[in-house]
């Protein structure tokens, strides 16, 4: 399993938790991209934080069969209006596409690095 992102309740709102090797790897394109798709995730999921039952109100994940999975608290969902919830989903679709861009370029980068010939 492969944890790629996660919204975690905070003071003031949602903390958004990005996989630390995809944060390290980020490239400044895509984090462009994933700037106002982390915020309106957040935004639709802030008022529903209060009837979360964990600390993590949605998580996102690749399983071990390589399936993308996005995850509620458990039982939260009964209280997202379902288009709402649908929205969320789809947006957070889009945030872990980006993240497997920044996985799959790094991939690329390092090969290319691999298979330079050496002088």
């Amino acid at each position: 399993m492969i944890f790629l992102f996660r919204f975690d309740k905070a003071r003031d709102g949602l903390d958004f938790i990005l996989n630390q090797a995809i944060a390290q790897d980020m490239y400044p394109d895509i984090h462009e991209k994933l700037i106002p798709l982390v915020e309106l995730t957040g935004q639709a999921l802030s008022p529903y934080k209060i009837h979360s039952t964990r600390n993590t109100v949605m998580e996102f994940i690749i399983d071990d069969s390589n399936q993308m999975e996005v995850k509620l608290s458990p039982g939260l969902g009964q209280y997202i209006d379902p288009q709402i919830k649908e929205d969320i989903f789809t947006i957070s679709k889009r945030i872990a596409d980006l993240c497997v861009e920044v996985m799959n370029r790094r991939t690329l980068e390092i090969r290319r690095q691999m298979n330079k010939p050496r002088k």
